[in-house]
Parts: structure tokens; C-alpha cells; sequence
């Protein structure tokens, strides 16, 4: 019914709805007897077996040929074998170009403000129909289930409407290399209708960064990705950059900016724009910071956009660099960063530096993690030097994933530390130092939650106490181990503020003391370290 409509006509976008609505019941994981009575053409509600739904078809006598599925699979596969000799998909296509060429073609300046609305509906119900067919784990998880997949993707990238009806097409077995093609065709199409002209609307550009991101997702799945994460022109680094684009993006200002877009795009450039560490660890040694792993683009967000955003009026934005970072969106900015600071952590230990035994290359390692610490306190710092950031919902995700990072280095970086730590003690001791003044803010974030009443920041503190309490016994045992007990000494950590600010006695109480252990460089020496016992 879709074919010869406008795409502009209110009854394609209406179609297309109804196609979706299919599409999600069909392939999703439902189970039911709603879902059995629709399979097969009604409603259980229906009971004179209408229905409005032209999606909805009866079992085709192509039963015989999925005998071997289980019974939701086989009436999942008749169907898409109807639709596949029906050119359902073709038609998706035909569409998805009509608007490439609408908004992205040479009249696309002649679109008046109803029409370019009307397209960005249809386009909007076009990207979920295809996020519902490639984000199906029904169609990756099965021999049969990728085969409908590619004859899928022939009609849906390609526009080819006879290739199906070829009776061999449905038992070929296609290359990862002709597969990943007809995926990347299908993602610059959608990354065209969504860059390729002027864009306001940010809900149906996360609408088009959600299908180009399942259509990621399904390559992965089907492990087609290969070396193309790390090609100029693969996927994944498209993905980076249609996603750096838009956070770039000047938005009109009653635009809504929050962790479901800028949260979502923030972490997909993250995680796309990471550079393979080498599994050769010299030659790892001899590459520059910004070239390994997610560093570049981290320390591109925390120093260049984040640590600016209170430079601006009032601390509300927007950062010039990136206009999406502002106040209204700095939780989103947030959290993602101090949870890709943590991954990025968990990481630099799966790779070649990480498993390193060599004292030379170590010192490549501990480069690393002491950029990781660095930018994880400069994080820290905005809340701790800017009041208007000082938040409780802010607090809470530095309390959370603060402490995630302690964790992770007290796992995989003491080990590390240990087997280095002759060679390179200086540094060591420099790097436990520095992680010190982001935990004893940890402590002052538990302090001020419980003082506050707040229950968020309480559910989080066992965790983050427990963390830190490990951070310092561990810390201690490798400064024993080594004969580096001078390097150690213990107080009273005093209550203080957010900010750091001591709290009036008369506010303190002692059950919100507690102990942390600290590395300090006695004054007036000579690089000789001493403990002192409170």
C-alpha cells in the first residue's frame, strides 16, 4: 500500500507506524496469546476477525520450509518471507532515499517549514521500522535467522525486490566483507538524511543516531566488523564523528538537552573513537598519550569542554567549543565522562601496557594512569570549586563512579605498582599521592550525604567507604613490602565541605570522622619520608 504514496502523505507515515508496531511485536522478545493471535491476523479482542492492521497477513504455506524452528520462530519467519516476496523492505528503501534526496538533494532549500516537518515524521518512522528489524537478536542468533537478515538488508540497503524471489537465495551464505558493505550502505544513508542539510529537531536526530547505532550493534553481533573499527572509513568511527558533530551543534534554545541525547551521544563518541592500544608493547612504548586508547577524546571533553563551563555567565553555558555542554546538560556530560575515566582504566590493563613485565615499557603505563588520575581530579575539582555544581545529583555520580575508579586501581593497578615499584618509585609514589586528594573528597561526599540526609548518596556510601578503606590498606601493604612505611602517615580527617572548608566544631560530630591514609613528602628533607601516628 506504501508503494507510489508521497512520502509527505499523512497515510505513509501512518503505514509505516503500523509497519513498526508489527515489526516490534514480531521480532522483540513478547510472549503471550496476544502476541500468537496476531501472528495469525486478529486480535483476541476481535472476535469477528477484522483487523486495521495490513501487516498483519495469515500463515503462508511456507511452514514446511522452518520446520526445524521453534514455533515462535517459524511464524516469525513466515511472515518475513511475505514480506520479502511482498518487497516490504524495498519499499523502505525507496523511501529512506526519497527523503536523502528531499532534504539532502539540490531542491532541498525549496522545502517550506510544513513540508520539512511532515518529511522529518516520516523519515523519524522509516529509522525505527529499520532500528526494529537490525536490532532483532531473533535475525543474528540463528543460521536461518542471518539469512533472512542479508535478504533483508539486499532489499532494505540495495533496493533489490527480486533477488529473494530467487528460490537459492534463502539457502546462500553470504561473506562477511558483502554483508558489512550492505550494512555500512545502509548506515550512510541514514547518517545523509541526518547531516546532509540544516537540522533542528534534536529528537529525530537521536532518532537516526539510534538506528545507525543498532546498525553498529548488529554488526557485531554477526562479527563483520573485522579491522574496520579501526578504519578511517569504518562504522565505528563514523559514528564518532556523526556523534562529535552534533554535539558541536548550536541547538534553538527551547531545545531539551539531557542524559537521553547528549548523555547518548557523549558516550557513543567515546566509545567509538578509541584508538587499539598495539599488542606489541614496544612498540606500544613509543606512541604518544593521545594515540592510545579513549585519552585524546577524554581529555578533549574534560579539559577543553567541561573545565570551561564554569568560565561561562553564572556557570550556565554554553561552551563555545560545544554548545551542548551547559548547565542544563552537565549531568549528562558528567557521568558519562567520569564512567568512560573508569572504563578507560579497566582497559589500559587488558592491553599490551598493562601486561607488561619490562621496566622501560612500565614507564609508558604509569604515564597513562597518572594523565587518567589527573583528569579524573580535574573533574572533581568542579564541584569541589564551583558551588552552583555542587549538586546533590552531580555528587552522586562522582560518589558512584569515583569510587568505581579507586576500585579499579586498587585490583589492577597495585599489582602493577608491586611489580614495578623498585624501578620506578618516584613516580609510584607521586601517582598515590595524587589519587589520594580525589579520595579524601570521596570522604568529604559520604560526610556531607550524611549530614544532608540524603538517602541517594547513603545507598552509595557502604560501596564507596568500602573502596576506600581497601585503597588505603592496600596502599599500605605495597609501601611495607617495598621498605616505604616512611611514606605513609595517618590522621583524623577533619569534616569539612564539598569545597574542602572546614565545618564548625559545634557541626561535627564524631562518628563522621574517619581515617585515610595519605602520602606526603616531609618538608625541610631531603626526599626522606617519615610516619607519623596520629
Amino acid at each position: 500500500q506504501v508503494e507510489g504514496m508521497q512520502i509527505t502523505n499523512p497515510v505513509t507515515t501512518s503505514l509505516l507506524k503500523l509497519l513498526d508496531e508489527t515489526l516490534k511485536e514480531l521480532l522483540l522478545d513478547k510472549k503471550g496469546t496476544a502476541f500468537t493471535a496476531r501472528m495469525h491476523g486478529a486480535s483476541p479482542d476481535n472476535d469477528d476477525g477484522v483487523n486495521d492492521n495490513p501487516y498483519l497477513v495469515e500463515s503462508s504455506a511456507t511452514a514446511s520450509s522452518f520446520a526445524d524452528c521453534d514455533q515462535k520462530s517459524r511464524k516469525c519467519f513466515e511472515l518475513l518471507d511475505t514480506y520479502l516476496l511482498g518487497g516490504v523492505f524495498s519499499r523502505l528503501y525507496e523511501h529512506l532515499a526519497a527523503v536523502a534526496e528531499l532534504r539532502c538533494g539540490p531542491n532541498a532549500t525549496n522545502l517550506d517549514a510544513p513540508t520539512e516537518r511532515r518529511l522529518v515524521r516520516t523519515a523519524t518512522c522509516l529509522f525505527s521500522c529499520v532500528t526494529s528489524v537490525i536490532g532483532s537478536q531473533e535475525l543474528t542468533r540463528t543460521s536461518i535467522g542471518r539469512k533472512f537478515l542479508v535478504s533483508i538488508l539486499k532489499q532494505i540497503s540495495e533496493g533489490d525486490n527480486e533477488d529473494y524471489k530467487n528460490q537459492t537465495a534463502i539457502k546462500r551464505r553470504p561473506t562477511n566483507t558483502a554483508v558489512n558493505k550492505m550494512l555500512s550502505t545502509l548506515f550512510d544513508l541514514i547518517q545523509e538524511i541526518v547531516t546532509g542539510t540544516h537540522i533542528d529537531d534534536i529528537d529525530f536526530a537521536m532518532a537516526a543516531i539510534n538506528c545507525m547505532d543498532e546498525i553498529y550493534e548488529c554488526s557485531r553481533r554477526l562479527d563483520v566488523v573485522g579491522k574496520s573499527r579501526n578504519e578511517p572509513d569504518g562504522i565505528p568511527k563514523k559514528l564518532a564523528a556523526v556523534s562529535d558533530r552534533l554535539l558541536r551543534k548550536a541547538w534553538p534554545e527551547d531545545t531539551k538537552l539531557n542524559k537521553n541525547n547528549v548523555g547518548k551521544l557523549l558516550a557513543l563518541f567515546f566509545e567509538n573513537s578509541v584508538k587499539e592500544i598495539p599488542s606489541d608493547a614496544e612498540e606500544a612504548k613509543q606512541m604518544e598519550l593521545g594515540n592510545l586508547g579513549r585519552l585524546a577524546p577524554l581529555e578533549l571533553i574534560i579539559n577543553d569542554v567541561l573545565v570551561e563551563l564554569p568560565h561561562t555567565e553564572k556557570c550556565k553555558g554554553p561552551v563555545a567549543l560545544f554548545p551542548t555542554c551547559c548547565y542544563q546538560s552537565f549531568g549528562g556530560y558528567y557521568s558519562v565522562a567520569l564512567a568512560y575515566l573508569q572504563k578507560e582504566l579497566v582497559c589500559l590493563f587488558e592491553s599490551s601496557l598493562g601486561k607488561t613485565k619490562e621496566n622501560d615499557v612500565a614507564e609508558k603505563t604509569l604515564e597513562a594512569i597518572a594523565h587518567l588520575i589527573e583528569l579524573l581530579d580535574n573533574l572533581f575539582r568542579l564541584t569541589r570549586d564551583n558551588q552552583t555544581l555542587a549538586k546533590k545529583h552531580f555528587l552522586l555520580q562522582q560518589l558512584k563512579w569515583g569510587s568505581r575508579f579507586i576500585e579499579t586501581f586498587v585490583s589492577k593497578c597495585i599489582p602493577f605498582l608491586q611489580l614495578h615499584f623498585a624501578a620506578h618509585e618516584d613516580t609510584i609514589l607521586a601517582i598515590i599521592k595524587d589519587l589520594q586528594k580525589s579520595s579524601r573528597q570521596l570522604y568529604h561526599i559520604i560526610s556531607h550525604g550524611k549530614r544532608e540526609k540524603d538517602s541517594n548518596l547513603a545507598k552509595e556510601a557502604p560501596r564507596a567507604k568500602k573502596a576506600l578503606e581497601t585503597f588505603i590498606h592496600k596502599v599500605k601493604a605495597l609501601l611495607k613490602k617495598n621498605g616505604c612505611m616512611t611514606a605513609m602517615w595517618t590522621k583524623t580527617l577533619k569534616s569539612k565541605d564539598i569545597d574542602g572548608t572546614k565545618i564548625k566544631e559545634n557541626t561535627e560530630s564524631a562518628n563522621e570522622e574517619e581515617s585515610e591514609g595519605e602520602v606526603e613528602e616531609e618538608e625541610n628533607s631531603d626526599n626522606v619520608y617519615e610516619t607519623e601516628e596520629d
